[in-house]
Order: C-alpha cells, then sequence, then structure tokens
C-alpha cells in the first residue's frame, strides 16, 4: 500500500504563500532608517452658505384667459377696476 506522495493542491498552495512571505522580508527598510518624513500641508475648511440659481430666458402664458364684455348693448365709459386686481362681490366694474 504505496501511497503516491505527489504534491498535493494543499502542499502546492502552502509553498507559493511561503515564498510570498519571504519576498517581502527585505532589509531595505532598516537600510532606510535615515530618510526624514515628506512635509505634509494642512487646510483648514469652514462651512460658507452657497445660493445656486439658474437665470433662464423664458416666456409664460395664462392658462385661463376671462374676458369682460357688457351683455346689454351701449359703450363702456369707466371701468372701475384695476386689471390684475381683486374684486369683491357686488362691486360695480363697469359704467355707461
Amino acid at each position: 500500500m504505496n501511497k503516491n506522495r505527489g504534491f498535493t493542491p494543499l502542499a502546492v498552495v502552502l509553498m507559493l504563500s511561503g515564498s510570498l512571505a519571504l519576498t517581502g522580508c527585505d532589509d531595505k527598510q532598516a537600510q532606510q532608517g535615515g530618510q526624514q518624513m515628506p512635509e505634509v500641508g494642512v487646510v483648514t475648511l469652514k462651512t460658507e452658505p452657497l445660493q445656486i440659481t439658474t437665470e433662464l430666458p423664458g416666456r409664460t402664458n395664462a392658462y385661463r384667459i376671462a374676458e369682460v364684455r357688457p351683455q346689454v348693448s351701449g359703450i363702456i365709459l369707466k371701468r372701475n377696476f384695476t386689471e390684475g386686481g381683486d374684486i369683491e362681490a357686488g362691486c360695480v366694474s363697469l359704467s355707461d
């Protein structure tokens, strides 16, 4: 009962990981001990309100229009309201 003692996948993985671990162990870090740390700049940030606006050209149209017309024959002499203003119920808006 002789077993084939070839490389098993576990042995291959262990050998590869061991070789990678050993290549990372150099004396370069010990030789570079006299090197100074680089200078790092520091920036202090402050929060400020930011107003984002966009101006776009355009034109608007009213979706509802109210036309004021007399229901009697005659000539309108005076208009007693301001166009676009508010009126109350019962007020005289036109007079002849």
